[in-house]
């Protein structure tokens, strides 16, 4: 068997990478073998690789993997809240684990990202699947709306744009409930 010229056949591992593939390796193993052997190689590479020698390339086969699931079953109606570690009739505290939750879920999908963008850098795979950015961006508009953290930026921005003016801005706060019961024991 001749190589095909690609970077595999020139580090002369190309009838070793036919070999784990025609045996059934997947292939992230085959990549995996290919890096130990010193050889970075993309999924793209492989693929042609694959295809000089009219080797079909396998799908990742997650049929041969038992995958089992249990379904999460919630009762609306019977929520025990001292799981959460708030105060109930405190809405502020209520806010503040959600910001929480929604954090960690989006700094949770940011690690997800980043190790997804070091196997595109480490040639593991030819780019970041677009799902992984979408849920990225699904994340973080989450944060957003949970924290506002878009508009507080915005103001201390227009904030120190107007104070480098010269000019000052008082914070003045304006309570309903307090005004309306001023009105009313009047």
């Amino acid at each position: 068997m001749s190589g095909c010229g690609c970077k595999i056949c020139k580090a002369g591992l190309g009838e070793l990478v036919n070999k784990l593939i025609l045996d059934g390796q997947q292939p992230k193993s085959v990549l995996n073998e290919l890096k130990n052997q010193g050889v970075i190689a993309s999924e793209k590479l492989l693929k042609k690789h694959l295809a000089a020698f009219e080797i079909p390339y396998p799908d990742e086969q997650i049929n041969d993997i038992d995958v089992t699931c249990k379904p999460v079953t919630v009762d609306l109606n019977k929520i025990d809240f001292s799981q959460y570690n708030f105060d109930d009739t405190d809405p502020e505290s209520f806010v503040a684990l959600v910001q929480k939750i929604t954090m960690q879920v989006f700094l949770n999908q940011s690690k997800i990202t980043l190790q997804s963008q070091q196997d595109v850098i480490d040639g593991l795979s030819p780019d970041v699947p677009k799902e992984i950015l979408q849920n990225l961006s699904l994340a973080y508009q989450m944060l957003e709306k949970s924290t506002a953290m878009g508009v507080r930026i915005n103001q201390n921005v227009a904030i120190k744009v107007v104070e480098s003016m010269g000019l000052t801005i008082q914070n003045q706060a304006f309570y309903l409930p307090n005004n309306v019961e001023k009105k009313e024991s009047e």
